[in-house]
């Protein structure tokens, strides 16, 4: 695309070709990315907060710029003037260079007040948006002083060709791309309803992730350079604990009307398959969800114990298929009771497969003997504790050590629930790698720690000790760090001689799930991938047609919110594939890219000093309280009105926005040109 490139101000260094072909070109951005947006259409332009790119074929600066700028007042929250008056002047100035009068604008006047946004704004929209206007004046202001009509100034976003993203470091690292910065707005506001609303547009299971994310956002929250990051996940609960009616409730009888003829099935009542049924609905097409439980939930119902999610929460959340007039089909499993084919056969226009990685995996040590009693895998002890709760003795007790295998979340689930229902005896982890290395939530680790569960890091286990045809031990072996390799990571190999018992009664291996092929027969024509997943493109289609797959079965066991991402993913592909037979096209997806690959966030450190203020620490039930008394209570308690104040007040709101143009319209890109879909 070098051939391509026009002019541009970028990073604070100035470029022309158009005179000189051979003139420099931009550092930082990834010119190969301008050749297509999407098949066949290349970039015209790009503007972020690095400033702004022309490629051929682009519409006059003063139309691109005013797209962009169009799109900064709308965005702008009002909350302070720079911003609000700022960005209204700012597009009436490059309206009327637009329209033709460039020449009567005071370039400087409007350079001066640009620059006032961006030293004085609140937040990133108007701290941040600034640098391609005042690039484009200090280096291209010939190009702003137009005395002919460039055309209408809303042409570009009416004819799709413009598409944008306000986005942050939080909602880069979201999988859904949530707009976190909204949604704490309103709780700040205190309309903690419309908070809900922003999570509403993304997924149904808001209270529950609320409760259960692994929180990529904070990871990434730029708060963390001042003292910690912003407690995302809990003000996401706080929306939903505040909202005032459960989320099954706030869709009318009539939303339900208007579904066409057209009926999908959803395999797997979880996560994944519940999004995807959710905007199905609302997209107007009747849905049928199957699962071989008699709940909807997946594992999010069967694999995280009722301390972490309250069952009456989850449920008032997947009830919204019901509400929306889609049908739960319960007790039917995929490869038992129907396959894809007959699904496809019997009249469903397409298929999504959300099923799920629910096998777990043995340790597969010498010699081991999976029969042993007291042997167990992580998920299916999960399982049977949580299919036993309906039992009026409940789940049966333990009794003696319990040694859990691996430290992801699902190994914190399996040691806490292990401490709940242990009689005598200890709780230990054994993970062979470092505290630091562990897959599972810091968070969850002390929890753990809190409740009485002992932790043996840099221990592999070596062998299972079985006698009588039960376990009474477990040997591991101490390991060590090797040094770090090209990549930086740190191997782990074990010291001789360094074998060592632990007696115990039970030992339960939480080392990874994986998906149940063996649901899939060859009429099915489902490809796997060569780690047992459901092999799909980017747009959520597999090996046969009509049928999608997301969430675990297509990328291996990951998060509740990735799995929800997919599922309005693949809803919206099915809805192309529906409507038109056409693949569909993700701007969002498109546009994240781009970010990631020019570098457009960086570390977004707040370049102006915030007054110190202390995150929200989660308040839970005492320790033997949770263990002794109400071991299956809810432990954490959610945030008060005042809680939420406060802790909304600490986002710094660091918005960046990105718009790009092209040549032909974008396929799924809004009218006003701001899109919003996931990844």
């Amino acid at each position: 695309m070098e051939e391509n490139f026009l002019f541009g101000f970028w990073k604070g260094r100035r470029f022309d070709r158009r005179n000189d072909a051979s003139g420099a070109l931009p550092d930082g951005f990834p010119l190969e990315e301008a050749r297509e947006f999407n098949r066949g259409n290349p970039l015209t332009s790009i503007i972020s907060s690095a400033g702004f790119l022309i490629f051929s074929g682009a519409e006059a600066l003063p139309l691109v710029l005013f797209a962009y700028y169009d799109n900064v007042r709308r965005m702008s929250c009002g909350r302070c003037t720079p911003c609000r008056a700022g960005s209204i002047l700012i597009c009436e100035a490059l309206k009327a260079a637009v329209l033709g009068r460039g020449c009567t604008v005071n370039w400087e006047e409007v350079r001066t007040l640009a620059r006032q946004m961006e030293l004085t704004s609140l937040c990133g929209i108007g701290a941040s948006t600034t640098a391609a206007l005042i690039g484009a004046i200090d280096h291209f202001l010939d190009d702003l002083k137009t005395t002919e009509p460039l055309g209408d100034p809303a042409a570009l976003a009416a004819e799709k060709r413009y598409a944008s993203a306000a986005t942050a470091p939080c909602i880069e690292a979201c999988p859904a791309n949530v707009n976190v910065p909204r949604y704490i707005d309103y709780i700040r506001d205190g309309r903690p309803q419309l908070a809900e609303g922003v999570l509403l547009e993304r997924y149904p299971l808001v209270g529950t992730c609320g409760r259960v994310c692994v929180r990529p956002c904070e990871k990434a929250c730029a708060r963390r350079f001042v003292e910690a990051p912003v407690a995302i996940k809990d003000l996401k609960r706080f929306a939903a604990d505040h909202a005032g009616a459960p989320v099954s409730h706030l869709f009318a009888p009539e939303a339900s009307l208007g579904l066409d003829e057209k009926k999908v099935a959803v395999v797997g009542a979880g996560p994944a398959g519940i999004t995807c049924a959710y905007h199905l609905l609302q997209m107007g097409h009747a849905v049928d969800v199957f699962d071989m439980e008699e709940e909807a939930g997946g594992m999010a119902r069967w694999g995280i114990p009722a301390y972490r999610l309250p069952r009456r929460e989850l449920a008032g959340e997947t009830d919204v298929v019901r509400a929306l007039g889609g049908h739960y089909i319960f007790g039917k499993k995929l490869g038992r009771d129907f396959s894809v084919d007959s699904l496809l056969r019997d009249g469903y226009s397409a298929v999504f497969l959300g099923i799920g990685c629910a096998l777990g995996q043995y340790l597969n040590l010498p010699d081991e003997d999976p029969s042993a009693e007291g042997y167990l895998k992580g998920l299916d002890f999960l399982l049977e504790i949580e299919h036993s709760q309906k039992n009026p003795g409940g789940p049966a007790p333990l009794h003696g050590d319990v040694v859990v295998i691996g430290c992801g979340n699902v190994a914190m689930d399996c040691c806490r629930t292990a401490r709940r229902l242990l009689k005598s005896g200890r709780v230990i982890v054994a993970y062979r790698r470092i505290e630091a290395s562990a897959p599972a939530d810091p968070e969850e680790i002390k929890a753990a720690r809190a409740e009485g569960v002992e932790f043996e890091f840099l221990s592999a286990p070596k062998r299972i000790i079985v006698e009588d045809g039960r376990v009474v031990g477990i040997e591991l072996v101490r390991m060590y760090q090797t040094e770090p390799d090209a990549s930086g990571r740190r191997g782990v190999k074990p010291i001789a001689g360094s074998e060592f018992v632990i007696p115990c009664s039970t030992v339960i291996a939480s080392i990874g799930q994986k998906m149940d092929a063996s649901v899939f027969s060859p009429e099915d024509g489902i490809r796997l991938s060569r780690w047992n997943t459901i092999e799909t493109k980017a747009d959520y289609t597999t090996s046969r047609k009509g049928v999608f797959a997301g969430g675990d079965a297509a990328v291996g066991a990951q998060t509740l919110i990735l799995a929800m991402a997919h599922g309005e993913g693949a809803a919206r592909s099915i809805d192309a594939y529906l409507r038109s037979g056409e693949p569909a096209f993700f701007p969002r997806k498109r546009l994240s890219r781009i970010i990631r690959k020019a570098d457009l966030l960086g570390q977004c450190r707040p370049e102006k000093s915030f007054p110190h203020a202390e995150r929200f620490e989660v308040p839970m039930l005492d320790a033997r309280g949770r263990i002794e008394e109400t071991p299956w209570k809810e432990v954490e308690f959610g945030m008060t009105d005042s809680d939420g104040w406060k802790e909304s007040k600490r986002c710094m709101r660091c918005y960046r926005l990105i718009g790009v143009t092209t040549r032909d319209p974008i396929p799924g890109a809004e009218p006003t040109g701001e899109d919003t879909l996931p990844l």
